[in-house]
């Protein structure tokens, strides 16, 4: 099978974690890049571990007051599809739109799209603004988690060990009077890399109506996806004028630092920061008002 020395199915995690351990595979569940890194060559895989049938890892829930559970193994499509999570959490539902097309979100999974950490990956700055943390084990260190934000250490890799499994993600319920929103400009506008993605979170002050924090999320502008974090403390404790957000755009376009590539030059990556921020600025403010 296409060079690889073994192609496993475990029944558990414990067999599966044994399995990563011994240096015999990589996970995977949808395959929608482990199979073109194969047909490609362009990454070595030893042999291949079936992760999806594991109890739970494709389970997900979301009930009001207690945020969404999302299992690593979970299709883009089964949340895609859920009224109560596109109506509750805008961003994820509107970064997941975009990935790919309906035939890919029925098999791309959302811990794939985490654990390929591409700095152009859509899901991770709507997850980032939510506050989703990620819950993995192995390594003989038992079951630790962390923010997704905290996840990436570079391009293609992230804070995961080889012998490690991502389990779950979780994500908050989102805060009363507050809103987000995520946004990406690509050349074709589907089934395309992002040239610049963006999030941006906002929670205001009921009484005041003034900006009580601010989260803000960029793609593809660095080697991992990060925060604007200067354009978030220019927000917080004021009103959310269409010339303080268009400000905050501003410093977050002076943030970065991206490269230039085939897809784009830093200074149109810039360009698209400033404009992708304010609009995401925008409509979150808008959503946190209504």
């Amino acid at each position: 099978m296409l060079g690889l020395e073994g192609y496993y199915e475990p029944a558990s995690i414990d067999e599966a974690l044994d399995i990563l351990r011994r240096g015999n595979g990589k996970p995977f569940a949808g395959g929608t890049d482990v199979i073109i890194n194969l047909r490609r060559r362009t990454v070595t895989y030893k042999g291949l571990v079936n992760i999806k049938r594991l109890p739970g890892i494709a389970d997900w829930s979301t009930k009001p007051g207690e945020g969404l559970h999302i299992g690593a193994a979970t299709p883009f499509r089964d949340l895609e599809s859920s009224p109560s999570v596109t109506q509750r959490y805008s961003a994820l539902a509107e970064s997941i739109r975009v990935i790919g097309s309906v035939q890919l979100r029925n098999m791309a999974t959302i811990g794939g799209n985490l654990c390929n950490a591409s700095p152009a990956a859509d899901s991770a700055p709507a997850l980032i603004v939510s506050k989703a943390t990620v819950t993995f084990t192995g390594n003989g260190e038992g079951t630790r988690s962390c923010l997704v934000e905290q996840f990436f250490s570079g391009p293609g890799r992230s804070i995961l060990d080889p012998d490690e499994l991502l389990l779950s993600l979780e994500i908050p319920e989102p805060e009363s009077d507050s809103g987000d929103c995520f946004q990406r400009f690509t050349p074709r506008g589907a089934l395309d890399i992002a040239v610049v993605s963006a999030a941006s979170r906002v929670t205001l002050d009921r009484s005041s109506g003034r900006v009580q924090e601010a989260v803000i999320a960029l793609g593809a502008v660095a080697p991992t996806p990060v925060r604007a974090g200067k354009a978030e403390d220019a927000l917080v404790g004021h009103e959310p004028t269409p010339d303080l957000m268009a400000q905050a755009a501003k410093i977050a376009r002076e943030e970065c630092n991206p490269i230039s590539d085939i897809r784009g030059s830093a200074s149109y990556r810039q360009a698209l920061i400033e404009v992708l921020v304010r609009r995401t600025l925008e409509q979150a403010v808008e959503r946190a008002r209504t």
